[in-house]
């Protein structure tokens, strides 16, 4: 084998990797969430697919070097041919909830998209098939390219945009079939050189039907149908799409007092990737008197409450809290983005506009994951503000419930608590989206945050609500009588109701913005109440339990035993439960249809037509048990890790990396450790496995507790300590197989083998999810642990009579 054939491995394994990577941040972009577990399910059913039809085909293929260039030229086409449909498909998750149509289009969506995959798949496995005493090196390379194609992911925004990405994947995918064309293939090298020609001239006219589609349902295509809109700009970087616009719809002010009669100071909004609309208010410090809106606001009670405060702003975007802040006069603003392009904006872009908001000498700002920015400060704050950072409440209203959220849970809130002064505020605004579930969900973890940490919540604790927000305030020691009387005389001057402060009777709630009942009142009194709380979440008809770290799905309301009820409430409408995590069934069920389509009926077919004995129940059980294992192994570190280095898609390309390329290592040595004792190394193997999947258990923790302050380069280099050996002993137990099989069976069975552990991604990455709602991210980890032991105990009675 020539070097040029093992770099055209590593191509096309580098262009399949940036091309899931990027539909994670497409779908982000173009829907309303980015869906990762789907694209790794869509991925693996190419690749599953791709090993049954070699399975059936691929003695067809007399030439292997043109079967090898057709498959990587195909992927390359593919690419764009699938992005291109997809992004004009009239598809939106958001009318699912109304329109049976949609379903449709989710499986029309899920099979296009993985027709590339399937491309990439039969380069793949047919180079392993055809040259199996090879696996271990030809995996090597796959694997190595596939860390790569983590890190290219992460550049390719910032060079290519949106219109550039799938494009610049295509030519990739190109490259890698010309390096296995040979010079004879003249037909093939034209068709090539025709390839090339047509990606380079849309490269250079950059044609408009390469932008990524928006759902008209988000919040900025919202705002740019008002009369007068229109955008400003556009910014790109990895992490995020910025888009800064002008439109009448950006009016934000949330919760504004009726009483404010005057205009609003000019406003521009701010979205991220399409969604969660912000506004940057325009300031001069020399006319504060502009921003008097600010005292109407449900939000600026905190400043009535204390003065001149040492202030924390979480997420602040277009930096309204900011702005509260400055003109409060508070004596320090400490501020944490997660979005590094948002502060570009607001310091560079909109610097004069905002009035140098983020240049004032009087702020600080950490750009980094707000979880982590919490762990990693010592400092005690006044004021700690988490920010409404959305116009329309979009955010706010549950859709996608298995949307992670980490902070919104009980550690969070703990830690924030551990961070505020004696005489300090927490302060947090929300919108009001009937019936009641965000709200309640936040109050209760508010409450049991406050129990833990020692103190009584029914003493700590005032909520106060406008005509269309809720605002909680959180105390760390008890609220004083000069304190309760700043909170009724600020709600008599803006005409808001007082949901509770201690001491509070049902005869002063629900006096100005009127509900048939005190219904928040009364919850909150439920929630204060230990035993009418657990009798409260019982007999809600959502699950509005606290949420964990290690089940951080926030959004997630809909209880599985509430199911007929719930029906019943929605006057017997099925659809809206797929807004939430019943979406997740559907495509499990949609997903194992289609991977027994397209993968197991060839395969069963097969097995009628071929006479020689192959143990394909037994080798199901190997390579299934090690393919779920991978992938629960593979998501469960991306989750972990998201705390560790702040940002998501840091922390997914790090691992991803780091774990690929270290499992590449582990196939490249594992013939040397085995040798041909492949009894031995089919038990070893799997069982190393399981015992560094269970080490990780017990050293993760270690790292956030003594690292998460530390630079980045020493967290990346603890990191990549703690993932190798883990790494590493999971690039055993696959090529092993594949070479046992290689060695004792026909090379058609290393094809079905591939498909069985392709079969085991598709439902893996949403199985996972799954399981992490039930149980949490832990038990996910430790079904993985199971299964590798499974897969070790499986092996001696599935392959007798092999060598050792």
């Amino acid at each position: 084998m020539n070097r040029r054939f093992f770099i055209g491995i590593s191509c096309i394994s580098s262009a399949n990797l940036c091309l899931e990577l990027v539909l994670i941040r497409y779908f982000s972009i173009s829907q309303h969430y980015h869906f990762a577990f789907l694209v790794l399910s869509m991925a693996f059913l190419g690749y599953g697919a791709a090993g049954s039809f070699l399975n059936v085909y691929q003695n067809k293929a007399r030439n292997k070097t043109r079967f090898l260039s057709m498959s990587a030229a195909l992927f390359s086409l593919s690419v764009m041919a699938s992005f291109l449909l997809c992004n004009n498909i009239p598809f939106d998750l958001k009318e699912i909830a109304w329109n049976k149509n949609q379903i449709f289009f989710v499986f029309l969506f899920y099979l296009l998209l993985a027709i590339p995959f399937f491309f990439s798949g039969c380069t793949i496995s047919f180079a392993m098939s055809r040259w199996p005493a090879f696996a271990d090196k030809i995996y090597f390379y796959d694997l190595l390219g596939a860390g790569a194609g983590t890190i290219f992911a992460l550049l390719i925004f910032h060079i290519a945009k949106d219109r550039g990405t799938f494009l610049t994947i295509s030519v990739i995918g190109a490259s890698a079939a010309f390096l296995f064309t040979g010079r004879g293939n003249r037909s093939l090298l034209v068709f090539l050189a025709l390839l090339f020609s047509v990606e380079i001239g849309m490269a250079v006219f950059s044609p408009s039907l390469l932008e990524f589609r928006i759902s008209p349902y988000k919040a900025l295509p919202t705002a740019l149908r008002a009369p007068g809109a229109r955008s400003l700009f556009t910014k790109w970087n990895a992490l995020s799409r910025m888009d800064v616009i002008t439109s009448p719809a950006v009016r934000y002010a949330p919760g504004l007092s009726l009483m404010f009669q005057k205009d609003l100071p000019q406003q521009l909004g701010l979205a991220r990737d399409g969604s969660e609309l912000n506004a940057v208010t325009r300031f001069s410090p020399a006319k504060k008197d502009e921003q008097e809106f600010l005292d109407y606001l449900p939000a600026s009670l905190a400043y009535q409450l204390i003065s001149k405060p040492e202030t924390l702003v979480i997420d602040p975007m277009g930096g309204l809290d900011v702005l509260s802040g400055i003109v409060f006069e508070a004596r320090r603003i400490d501020i944490i983005e997660s979005h590094p392009l948002a502060v570009d904006i607001m310091k560079k872009n909109l610097s004069d506009f905002s009035g140098l908001l983020y240049k004032s000498p009087d702020v600080q700002i950490f750009t980094s994951q707000a979880r982590t920015a919490l762990r990693e400060t010592n400092a005690v704050y006044d004021h700690i503000v988490f920010s409404l950072t959305d116009v329309f409440g979009s955010s706010s209203s549950g859709f996608f419930g298995f949307g992670e959220n980490h902070l919104y849970t009980l550690e969070s809130f703990s830690r924030a608590l551990q961070l505020l002064s004696p005489r300090g505020f927490i302060s947090m605004t929300r919108y009001l989206i009937l019936p009641p579930r965000e709200e309640i969900r936040l109050l209760a973890t508010w409450i049991q945050a406050l129990e833990k940490s020692g103190n009584s919540p029914s003493r700590n604790l005032v909520v106060i609500r406008s005509w269309g927000t809720i605002s909680i305030f959180i105390k760390k020691t008890p609220l004083t009588q000069a304190e309760i009387t700043t909170v009724n005389n600020f709600c008599s001057r803006c005409l808001f109701d007082v949901v509770y402060y201690p001491g509070i009777t049902q005869e002063e709630a629900n006096i100005h913005n009127r509900f048939d009942r005190p219904m928040f009142f009364t919850i909150v009194q439920e929630l204060l109440d230990k035993q009418r709380r657990e009798k409260f979440f019982s007999r809600n008809l959502f699950n509005l339990r606290p949420v964990t770290d290690d089940r951080p799905f926030f959004y997630n309301y809909f209880k599985w035993d509430r199911l007929e009820e719930t029906y019943r409430a929605l006057e017997q409408k099925w659809l809206p439960f797929l807004e939430g995590e019943m979406l997740v069934p559907l495509l499990l069920i949609q997903a194992t249809f289609l991977a027994f389509l397209l993968i197991i009926l060839p395969l069963i077919r097969q097995k009628k037509q071929s006479q020689s004995y192959f143990p394909r129940l037994k080798v199901l059980l190997y390579f299934g048990l090690i393919g779920l294992s991978f992938m629960f192994v593979e998501m469960i570190l991306i989750q972990k890790f998201i705390f560790f280095f702040g940002h998501p898609l840091w922390s997914s390309s790090l691992v991803l990396f780091s774990l690929l390329f270290f499992s590449g290592w582990g196939s490249r040595f594992s013939k040397k450790i085995w040798g041909e004792r492949f009894r031995w190394g089919l038990t070893a193997g799997p069982m190393l496995a399981a015992a560094a999947a269970g080490v990780f258990l017990f050293i993760f923790p270690l790292l956030p507790h003594h690292l998460m302050g530390k630079p980045l380069l020493v967290k990346t280099a603890a990191a990549l300590a703690v993932i190798f050996p883990l790494g590493f002993v999971m690039g055993f137990p696959f090529p092993t197989g594949i070479r046992f099989l290689g060695s004792r069976y026909h090379k058609e069975h290393v094809s079905w083998a591939w498909a069985v552990n392709a079969l085991a991604g598709v439902v893996g990455s949403i199985l996972a999810l799954l399981f992490a709602f039930g149980r949490g991210y832990t038990f996910v980890l430790l079904l993985a642990v199971m299964g590798y032991a499974g897969a070790a105990l499986v092996q001696p009675s599935s392959f007798r009579n092999s060598p050792g």
